[in-house]
This record gives structure tokens, sequence and C-alpha cells, in this order.
């Protein structure tokens, strides 16, 4: 890539939306830190088979992280291009954003209603900018794109687990936006490298705005994504990533799933985990995820007793087990990102390493190397 085309990205950034949703992230969300000493309104119990706080604590960081892209992306002065994506996105996010901040509330929303919702919100998009899964650089899957409505039935599947898989992985302190930052910072460099500004600037203006949220949700869990925040980050993440490979033929279209493979892999293995292994109905929780497992066979021991700070500690410290490798596939991703063949590559190592791990853990023979209680 010619280096006038990089310095020309680069001078056509707009940094006042980036700084806008930091900003406007950053107040909102202590805005409802504070609502939610004074009002129980939207507090996640600590009591349940996936629950790993210790006090009741708000789940209404969607509002945080809507409002953050909203301002940013409607407010700010900057390019026109960005505004209009910015507003389709918006509009299209509404339904799964609005299904989640019910559930939140309500906790009536159940999760089949919640799919329908995703699938609806990947349609607008793909209705309004035409956002579709049409290449994939595999030559089988590809020959299954090339039927009519395939692009869109691919597309509602892809967008609608992924925006669950975000949702599966929220369960401590960090997890979840760690991640999203990590793939957004991922996606943002692929954009510089080939020179897309508009990408770019998406991309690093979502960034701010879950960073402005990261700051109180890590370490000391002020305020949790809850599903609306879960399912708007993984809705913008994904639809990002899908723009981004439709928008660049050089890109792989594998290199976006490598920079956010993790939630990914956690929902499929659930899936054959629960309807498989132990012939559960799929959508009902248990406390085996990879990340559990991490919290509680490598992190807390039952023998022990704990202070509510140092509870709080332990949650803080899974996420980091998870945010090294995402750090590591995400630059190997973005190094050899015209590269499908070698994005396959590290998504198998990804898989073998997620499935090594498992099975040492769930067999209760955890790595020496890993052992910090």
């Amino acid at each position: 890539m010619p280096s006038f085309v990089l310095s020309d990205t680069l001078k056509h950034l707009d940094l006042v939306p980036v700084l806008l949703g930091f900003g406007v992230t950053i107040i909102a969300t202590w805005l409802l830190c504070q609502l939610s000493k004074v009002m129980s309104i939207g507090h996640d119990s600590a009591h349940g088979v996936q629950k790993f706080h210790v006090n009741p604590t708000s789940r209404l960081g969607g509002i945080a992280i809507f409002s953050g892209l909203a301002v940013s992306g409607l407010a700010a002065p900057g390019i026109a291009d960005f505004h209009h994506y910015s507003f389709c996105f918006l509009l299209a996010a509404m339904p799964v954003w609005l299904a989640g901040l019910t559930e939140d509330l309500t906790r009536r929303v159940g999760p089949t209603l919640r799919l329908v919702m995703a699938t609806l919100s990947a349609a607008w998009l793909f209705g309004t900018l035409g956002v579709n899964v049409n290449r994939t650089d595999v030559w089988p899957i590809d020959l299954l794109l090339s039927i009519p409505g395939a692009p869109l039935c691919v597309t509602l599947l892809v967008v609608a687990g992924f925006i669950h898989s975000v949702n599966i992985v929220d369960g401590f302190h960090g997890l979840a936006c760690g991640l999203a930052i990590i793939a957004l910072g991922g996606l943002a460099f692929m954009a510089w490298k080939v020179g897309d500004t508009l990408l770019m600037q998406m991309c690093l203006t979502s960034l701010a705005v879950v960073f402005g949220f990261f700051v109180f949700n890590w370490p000391k869990g002020a305020i949790f994504l809850g599903d609306a925040g879960a399912y708007l980050i993984g809705f913008w993440v994904v639809e990002l990533g899908i723009l981004l490979a439709m928008r660049n033929p050089q890109i792989s279209p594998m290199a976006p799933v490598v920079v956010a493979l993790l939630p990914l892999i956690e929902t499929l293995f659930s899936m054959y985990r629960r309807n498989v292994v132990r012939n559960h109905p799929v959508n009902q929780p248990d406390a085996l995820h990879l990340h559990t497992l991490i919290y509680t066979r490598l992190l807390f021991n039952p023998a022990l007793t704990y202070s509510a700070n140092q509870l709080n500690a332990i949650n803080a410290k899974v996420a980091m087990f998870f945010w090294l490798p995402a750090i590591m596939f995400t630059l190997l991703a973005c190094l050899f990102f015209d590269s499908t063949l070698t994005q396959l590559l590290l998504i198998l190592i990804y898989l073998a390493m997620y499935n090594w791990l498992y099975r040492r853990l769930i067999r209760f023979n955890s790595p020496v190397f890993m052992r910090f209680r």
C-alpha cells in the first residue's frame, strides 16, 4: 500500500466524533451508576447459576452505549457518509437493542423473541445499506452464496449468532467489552491499511464509546452491559466486520472473523455441549462456559473465605485470560489480512487451544502455569 494512501486516510480522519463518543459515554455511564444507588430499577441480582458478582448491580449499560453511539454519529461535525451510515446503523439496531433493554428492565423477553429481533435488525441494515455476507473466499460456502436469497439468509444467521455470542461471554467484569475493543481495534487497523476512511472512522468512534463504558465496568464492575449493551455492541462489531470485507475485496472475509472469534467459538461449543453432550435445551443456562471454569477452577478457592473486594478482584482477573490470546490472534489477523488460508489456519489453532484448555479444566487437570488460586 503506497504511503500517500495511508497518510491521506489519516488526514481525513475526524477525531471529534471519537472524543465526543468517549465523553458522552463516560457521562452517561456515570449518571447511570449514580442512579443505581438510589433506584433498584434494572439491577442484576447476585444470585444465579451464571452470577459471580457480589452486590446487585445496574445492568443498564446499554443505555450509555447507545447514547454515545447516537451523539457521536449524529451530532458531531465530520464526514457526510459517516453520519449517514451511523444513522442507518442506529435505526437498524433499534429492534434488538429495545428487546434487550426490555429484558433488562422486566426479565420477561424470552430468547426466541430476542433472536427474532436480532434477525430483524440484520434484515433492516441489509435493506438500507445492503450489508450482507456475499463472499467468504471458501469455495463450498461461496457456492452456497451463489444461490438466490442465500446471502440474506446467511447474513441473518451470522449477525444473529454473533449478537447472541457477545451476550454469552458477558459474564465477568470487562470480558465482553474488552473483547469488543480488541476486535474494533483490529477492524480499524485493517480499514487504515486499505485506505477506507469511513470504516476506520466508524470503528474508532465505536471503540471510543465502548472504552468509555469499559472504565466503569473493569475492574470494579460498577455497571454491567446487560442484554441491551451486549446486543448493541455485538450488532455493531459484526456489521462493521461484514461491511469492511464488502467494501474492500483485498481483505479476506475471514479476517474479521478471527478478530472476534472467541464469542463465536463459545456459542457454538455451548450449543454442542448443551444439546449433544448433556441433552439439555440449547437456551438453558449453565455454569460450564470456559470463562466460568477459569473462575471456578483457576482463580476461586471454595475452601477460603473472601471479602467483597477480594471476590470483585477475582472476578476482574477472568477477562485477562482471554484478552491476551485475543490480542495475539488479532495482530496475526491484521498482519495477514489478505490471506484467507492464513486466517483459516488461525481459526483452527484457536479452536485447538480452546478445546485443549476446556478439556483440561473440565477434568480438574488445570495446567500448572495457570494455577493462581
